[in-house]
């Protein structure tokens, strides 16, 4: 089967050219990583932008035959592992949020500061293929970058213009990386303390900005407004002092509450005008393999238990749409087989 997949870019692009031309730079997205002393690890992402992204759940099996969605020289991969994924409407097979039954849990989000490498023969990835790929073909974090140096992750362009993105990527142990395309060359964060992630500035730049608040070495207060740079310090403000969960239940309350908080309303504009509100968050349980879903206008959560789903090969690929307001709680059985495309 021919993985047709276009950037999460490209959906938007549909919909939303004429605003991203007239406002400039969309900043969209948080994410956030914490790992517990006893009950394991957990993450959490916010998706915004300025109209919604139609968010669809998939369950992919193993053994899909699958290909980098490139004119030439794309890579080729048969899935070793399933995937919970989320997925735009209106484009098959866009993931832009999930995990596979191995824990493996990846994340991708708007940076416009990407740069991406010159094409050269490795085989090649379309940039946002490459979070399908590493949930693929990976279990650990270790993996997934390992694997990446036997591709080459290639910008596609859209209505001549290429947009950029970043990718932040965890696994069960609590490890971590965020990868991003930063003045031609893939640059790499590769470890535990790298636990938050926003739009830009770059990863370094945020590094150094924070340490300009309190508590991490400066003296300006603890921001309180929408622009990435704000939800970066306070996310990682509020994963500082996150306290212990007695359970499993309460590590997934808490860390919805660090993501809620750098969550932006409905109707706050950003300092170039533009109103990118948050539509939907995710959160994972890595350590028992449950990934949450949430829908910003709606009081509902839901949840898959990865780990009881079959992704053995041969089964079909399957959908639910998480936007339908009589869902709540445990919908790991209510999906049903996707149509063909």
């Amino acid at each position: 089967m021919k993985l047709r997949m276009r950037t999460i870019i490209f959906s938007i692009i549909g919909t939303a050219a004429i605003v991203i031309a007239s406002h400039g730079v969309a900043d969209a997205c948080s994410r956030v990583l914490w790992k517990t002393k006893d009950q394991g690890v957990f993450a959490a992402r916010s998706m915004d932008w300025h109209v919604i992204f139609d968010p669809q759940m998939m369950i992919y099996p193993r053994g899909m035959t699958l290909n980098g969605d490139l004119d030439r020289n794309a890579a080729q991969w048969t899935s070793q592992y399933g995937s919970v994924v989320i997925n735009g409407t209106n484009f098959d097979n866009v993931a832009i949020d999930g995990m596979n039954e191995k824990g493996l849990t990846a994340h991708a989000l708007y940076l416009d500061a990407t740069k991406y490498e010159e094409r050269d023969a490795r085989p090649g990835v379309s940039y946002l293929s490459s979070l399908r790929y590493l949930l693929d073909n990976n279990a650990t974090v270790v993996e997934a970058l390992n694997s990446l140096k036997k591709i080459q992750i290639v910008p596609v362009p859209i209505h001549g213009k290429i947009f950029g993105a970043h990718l932040a990527i965890e696994d069960p142990t609590g490890d971590s990386a965020i990868i991003e395309f930063i003045n031609g060359k893939m640059v790499v964060h590769h470890g535990r303390q790298y636990v938050v992630l926003t739009n830009d500035p770059p990863y370094d730049v945020a590094i150094k900005e924070l340490k300009n608040y309190q508590p991490f070495g400066g003296t300006m207060a603890l921001p309180g407004g929408i622009e990435p740079i704000d939800r970066f310090v306070r996310a990682e403000y509020f994963l500082k002092y996150l306290p212990e969960p007695k359970d499993h239940a309460q590590g997934v309350a808490f860390v919805f509450q660090v993501i809620h908080n750098v969550a932006v309303p409905f109707g706050a504009p950003y300092g170039d005008g533009g109103v990118y509100p948050t539509w939907w968050l995710s959160a994972a349980d890595l350590t028992n393999k449950v990934y949450y879903f949430s829908m910003a206008e709606s009081p509902n959560v839901l949840w898959v238990d990865v780990s009881k789903l079959n992704f053995s090969k041969g089964q079909p690929v399957m959908s639910l749409d998480p936007k339908n307001p009589a869902l709540v709680g445990d919908v790991s059985r209510g999906f049903q087989q996707a149509a063909s495309k």
